[in-house]
Order: C-alpha cells, then structure tokens, then sequence
C-alpha cells in the first residue's frame, strides 16, 4: 500500500509503503507518518481533512484486516491439530524429515512451531502434512 505524503513546502511528495506481513509494524509506521505530515505541513495550504479521514480509513481496514489474517492463522491451525489427532490409531503412510515413506499406525501427535509429527508404531515420525494415505488399522 502506497500513502502519499506531503512533505514540506517545495519537497513535493514522498511515497512510503507499508510492511503487509506487519500489521503491527504498519500501524506504528502510520502513526508516525501522519504525525510527520501534520508537523511539516504548509500552515498556508494546510492538508484537508478528508485526506486524514481517507488515511484513517485506509488505516482501519489495514488493522483489521491484519486482525482477520491473524484469525485465520488461529484457525487454520487449530484444524491442523484437529486433523492430526484424529489419526491416532489409523494406518498412515507419509515422510519424515529424511524424507523417507513410512507406513504404520499412529500411536501418538505431538505439535510444534513446525506443525504436527505423528507418531508410528514401529517408532518413527512423519510430519502430518506429509500423510498421502490415511486407512483404518487392521
């Protein structure tokens, strides 16, 4: 997202952008942009108000936007977790981090940073999200 901002008088006007992956980060570097035009604007031409009430908007849904993305992210991977659990005591075959094929039942789930590792029954883990067959265990 692009925001232009007049500078002071002669400068014209100078364009920043906003870190998408940031929403945090973009609230604080809108702040102080606005607090910077506000300083070094024209007391002769000063900025008008609907210009701020448009960045204000602009602002807002960029918040709230950052708020459904982090939603999102909540859900998605509560799913996730969800998914591997009902694996428990199902024949699955999938990768591990050697990217070697195993196949055996799930005996347990353990979750990380990185997603969820299954637990097979002779011993050996593959990530959830490497799982290509899922059957009922005989």
């Amino acid at each position: 997202m692009t925001t232009p901002i007049s500078g002071p008088s002669g400068t014209g006007a100078v364009a920043t952008t906003a870190p998408a992956a940031d929403p945090t980060g973009g609230k604080d570097m809108f702040m102080k942009l606005l607090v910077a035009q506000l300083k070094y604007q024209n007391p002769m031409s000063p900025t008008d108000g609907n210009q701020y009430m448009s960045q204000m908007a602009v602002f807002t849904q960029v918040e709230k936007l950052g708020q459904l993305v982090e939603a999102q992210q909540k859900a998605q991977a509560t799913q996730e977790r969800i998914a591997a659990e009902a694996m428990v005591g199902r024949l699955v075959t999938g990768s591990s981090s050697d990217t070697s094929t195993h196949t055996g039942v799930v005996t347990g789930v353990a979750f990380g940073a990185d997603g969820s590792t299954l637990t097979l029954d002779d011993g050996s883990t593959v990530a959830a999200d490497t799982v290509t067959r899922v059957e009922q265990a005989r």
